[in-house]
């Protein structure tokens, strides 16, 4: 509206202030003059609106309307409301929609094509449903690669819309779909089934595994795993764990899957009640193997009475026991301090077993278990601000004879602990490396700890790299005060960090098979809280590792690993590998000889491919069910490394096809939406396929549109020249310039 307004403006003036200034002239050239002003106007109101003209034309070209029709075992299945099988119905519409298609045929060629987990390329749809699974956003990727450049006003889509695949075949229909929208290829999709199949019938289903594939020998091993329990509505169902026991069994050989058996620390089964037709729960589950290598791990829903398909109720895995494994337990009060000690949990070496002690008014209702004390079952012990006489007199006898024995103890800073709790006059009195006055006398004042002249190079004071180990400690930020410990006479007791005003804050020595630590801080929790959780966990796993004589891990020179290590059939595995020299530095220009077995006993060579600082190489061939067993050998300059490295990994008896054959008409819906197409039930499909017939396919001609623009080109900034130049010089010669 403004550029108009400032059109007519300029008009305005030309035509009723320009005649004046040149009045003087003749008739003629003031009108040639006016003529050229208005003219030269005209063409900047022409710039300024910048006019187009716009030629439209149908595009008639040739067109292809793609019909694919599920041809899954799915499709087999039983449920329609007039009976039959999912494929019958679908094979029954389209021979309703006959005459339509074949009238639409007339102006767009139709190609059929069957999927299931890839395309086949069909004069007509059969009666033959055995796909072994249903890949929809594969398929929908193949077929546009078949597509090409082709015009495709629509893809018809027949099927259950249940995707049931895995490993490569497993792409996402969404993502697919949405593809398809961008090129204008509408998705047309008809469902056929019941989305209640799994529901009408009994079935105990379990996925979802969840645990640490690698733990250390007698450390708790927590597992969750999902169950799907339809049509069980008030029946107790009992899952439970089973584990391979490999005793006398060779590489290549499965041991007898027998159930855990349930201890104090363990919980391999579990009991749940479905309150609801169709129930979906985590359980919770927990081991501590005993054996040691590669064990088969099962977890297994008890069939029901009348439970149909029992190939969903079990799910195996494989998992790496290690020998090695690190126990403490750790006996304190609520504090902050344990609360982010126990954060080292984590590590799959490493399981701190805490103990809430009470204190003060509630230390008499101090229970603690007697299997903390068991020789064996703990490398390590932890006393935080914990009193002598929360133990009693036999517990801490039992926790001396364990020290004896080898385990570590170390006690860190409070109140209620060393002298003034009591423990002059225990029999840990002689292990400690530190004097037990009656009290325990502190530093209130804030404490920068720093490693001693000794503790620099020693291993529970590296948490960093050499040249800057020193300067990170610095960086740290100070304990909020410390217990004021002072070395025992005449022991070997070694001072391994100080304060920034020289008071020893940490102390150990070695006592026959043990080694003992006395600690004076409390507040390292501190370090994570300021961005420091690094050095927090660094010093802390070094703490125990030093504690416990655990410092140095042996490895094979050879090793292998694969992951994922429990697959569904079809799915692929990477499998990684590699040599290691005498100090555990990688062997870079090692060669390797890798196979794998599968559970038909064929063997299959591999090629490996180079990764960073190891091999890699992958295996694809996971069709049947079973334990797959991979062997490595490795050679430098053709010398043999001693050791050929075994490990192994299981595909699950698994139907990803038949598991659930639940029709999925949601994902059907997404995938037409996502595309610019609709969902269809088959009797409005029929009627849809009619209006086709008489009115054409959606898109079918397309509109094609050719602009030209009016002023951005230059005859017209020649003709605003010509017309400025002439009215210049006409100016010029009549004296008006």
């Amino acid at each position: 509206m403004l550029t108009l307004i400032a059109c007519a403006a300029m008009l305005g003036v030309v035509w009723l202030g320009y005649p004046r200034r040149i009045r003087h002239l003749s008739t003629g050239w003031r009108r040639i003059l006016i003529a050229l002003r208005l003219a030269i106007v005209v063409l900047l109101c022409l710039l300024l609106l910048r006019p187009l003209v716009v030629f439209e034309s149908q595009d008639q070209s040739d067109s292809v309307l793609y019909i694919m029709t599920d041809i899954s075992r799915s499709m087999q299945t039983e449920d329609n409301p007039g009976g039959g099988t999912r494929r019958q119905a679908l094979l029954k519409i389209l021979a309703a929609a006959e005459s339509d298609l074949q009238e639409i045929g007339k102006k767009t060629e139709i190609r059929f094509r069957d999927f299931s987990d890839s395309l086949k390329t069909v004069q007509a749809p059969g009666e033959t449903a055995d796909g072994t699974m249903t890949a929809n956003g594969k398929v929908l990727e193949l077929l546009s690669e078949e597509m090409g450049k082709d015009r495709v006003p629509a893809v018809i889509f027949l099927g259950d819309g249940r995707q049931a695949a895995s490993g490569a075949l497993d792409v996402d229909p969404i993502q697919a779909a949405r593809l398809y929208g961008k090129l204008q290829r509408p998705i047309y999709s008809v469902g056929f089934g019941s989305t209640e199949a799994s529901a009408a019938s009994l079935d105990l289903a379990l996925d979802e595994l969840d645990l640490s594939r690698e733990v250390f020998q007698g450390n708790v091993l927590p597992i969750r795993v999902k169950l799907h329990a339809n049509g069980a509505q008030g029946q107790p169902v009992r899952i439970r764990v089973l584990l391979e026991n490999r005793a006398g069994k060779q590489d290549g050989e499965t041991g007898e899957m027998i159930p855990v058996p349930v201890t104090e620390e363990t919980r391999p089964i579990a009991m749940h009640t479905p309150q609801t037709a169709s129930d979906d729960v985590f359980i919770q589950l927990q081991i501590a193997p005993e054996q040691f290598g590669d064990l088969k791990l099962a977890v297994e829903a008890e069939p029901l009475p009348g439970e149909v398909r029992k190939t969903n109720n079990r799910v195996e895995t494989i998992i790496r026991v290690r020998r090695g494994g690190i126990r403490v337990a750790y006996f304190d009060i609520v504090r902050p301090e344990q609360k982010w000690i126990k954060q080292i949990n984590d590590s799959s070496r490493i399981q701190l077993d805490y103990q809430w002690i009470r204190s003060g008014a509630f230390q008499g209702r101090n229970n603690i278990p007697e299997r903390f004390f068991v020789p064996g079952n703990y490398d390590g012990f932890i006393i935080g601000d914990v009193p002598a006489d929360a133990f009693t007199a036999q517990q801490l006898q039992e926790m001396a004879i364990c020290c004896n024995r080898g385990a570590g103890l170390m006690m860190t800073g409070g109140r209620e602990n060393f002298g003034k709790g009591g423990y002059a006059k225990t029999v840990l009195a002689p292990l400690f490396p530190i004097e037990l006055p009656p009290e325990n006398a502190q530093l209130t004042d804030p404490q920068r700890m720093l490693p001693s002249r000794d503790g620099l190079s020693h291993y529970v004071m590296q948490i960093a790299a050499p040249d800057q180990n020193r300067s990170r400690w610095n960086e740290l930020p100070p304990l909020s005060g410390a217990n004021l410990l002072v070395p025992r006479q005449a022991s070997l007791a070694q001072v391994l960090a100080v304060s920034d005003s020289g008071h020893p804050l940490l102390i150990g020595q070695t006592v026959g098979t043990s080694r003992v630590l006395a600690f004076a801080g409390d507040t390292t929790w501190q370090w994570s809280m300021q961005g420091y959780a690094e050095e927090h966990t660094r010093f802390w796993r070094q703490t125990i590792f030093w504690l416990t004589r655990k410092e140095t891990d042996d490895e094979a020179p050879v090793w292998v690993l694969a992951n994922p290590r429990d697959l569904t059939p079809g799915q692929p595995t990477e499998l990684s590998f590699g040599a290691r020299d005498a100090v555990g530095q990688p062997i870079v220009d090692a060669t390797f000889e890798l196979s794998v077995t599968d559970p038909k006993g064929t063997s299959i060579p591999l090629t490996p491919r180079s990764g960073i600082g190891m091999s890699l190489a992958d295996f694809s061939q996971t069709l049947d069910a079973g334990d797959y067993w991979v062997r490595v050998k490795a050679s430098k300059d053709g010398q043999p490394i001693a050791g050929i490295a075994t490990t192994r990994f299981h595909v699950n008896a698994r139907d990803p096809e038949l598991d659930d054959p639940s029709s999925d008409f949601l994902l059907l819906r997404e995938m037409s939406h996502s595309s610019g197409g609709e969902f269809f039930t088959p009797e409005a499909f029929v009627e849809r396929v009619s209006q086709w017939a008489q009115k054409g396919l959606p898109g079918i001609a397309l509109i094609r549109q050719e602009r030209m623009s009016l002023w951005d080109n230059w005859p017209v900034l020649l003709l605003l020249v010509l017309l400025m130049a002439s009215e210049w010089v006409i100016r010029k010669k009549r004296g008006l310039v």
